[in-house]
């Protein structure tokens, strides 16, 4: 089967890989949280909207 912790042998031998990895795990949360919002938004105003005369 190999090296079974070839992904820790990575990170130790490079770190900056790390923390690219990190830096990305980072942008996807908060860009799904931001997008989660702005659907909300848009669809509590379009629902805003459709109330109103």
């Amino acid at each position: 089967m190999g090296n079974t912790l070839w992904f820790i042998n990575i990170l130790k031998d490079q770190p900056w890989f790390g923390f690219l990895i990190g830096l990305a795990f980072v942008a996807v949360m908060f860009g799904s949280k931001n997008l989660v919002i702005y659907f909300y938004s848009r669809s509590r105003e379009k629902k805003k909207n459709q109330d109103q005369p």
